[in-house]
């Protein structure tokens, strides 16, 4: 694990990303002393679509175009 200031990444911002992508763990330390964890990750790019595959997942029932009840003083 390394630490580094906000300003230091800025600066040096291959080394930073290249200790994360060799497994480490990087910690960021900004101007509010806050701390945030860098974690290499992969990104994998999602596939294409597939039209038609939420069918039958979402149900719609025979209430649903009813008025809501919270609205009624509104709609008297």
């Amino acid at each position: 694990m390394k630490t580094f200031t906000l300003e230091e990444a800025k600066q040096d911002l291959d080394k930073v990303l290249e200790h994360a992508n060799e497994g480490g763990t990087v910690i960021l330390i900004g101007e509010d002393d806050k701390a945030y964890e860098l974690v290499a990750t992969i990104y994998t790019k999602p596939g294409p679509r597939k039209p038609g595959s939420a069918k039958g997942k979402i149900t719609i029932t025979d209430d649903f175009y009813e008025p809501l009840p919270e609205f009624k003083p509104y709609m008297e």
